[in-house]
């Protein structure tokens, strides 16, 4: 008979979040010379990662909690959280894109 014991879906959840937030360091930058196009793209992956990992973390709480209420009490806003994670890592990349365009006009 297999005794193997499993753990409620918010701990296992919590613990997936927390393995993958610890392999993930974030670049940095080195010196104090300002951040160049490569820097930006590498924290902007970076935090991709991070709220990626918080966002399917997030889900899981709001589900589980959702599940052990009353009907129509919770309410699943998660979706804001891949919102906010799009607008912050775009705007990162957009400052890229705008680092490479003067870049070029500059070279002209």
């Amino acid at each position: 008979m297999n005794m193997r014991a499993t753990l409620p879906v918010v701990q296992a959840a919590h613990l997936a979040m927390i393995g993958t937030l610890a392999g993930l360091k974030p670049h940095r930058i080195a010196g104090s010379y300002a951040a160049d196009r490569f820097d930006i793209l590498e924290r902007a992956e970076h935090l991709e990662k991070v709220l990626a990992a918080v966002t399917a973390y997030t889900k899981v709480i709001v589900a589980d909690t959702k599940e052990m209420v009353p009907i129509g009490y919770v309410h699943d806003e998660t979706g804001l959280l891949a919102d906010a994670t799009s607008e912050i890592v775009g705007a990162l990349k957009n400052a890229v894109d705008k680092m490479i365009d003067d870049a070029a006009r500059a070279a002209e």
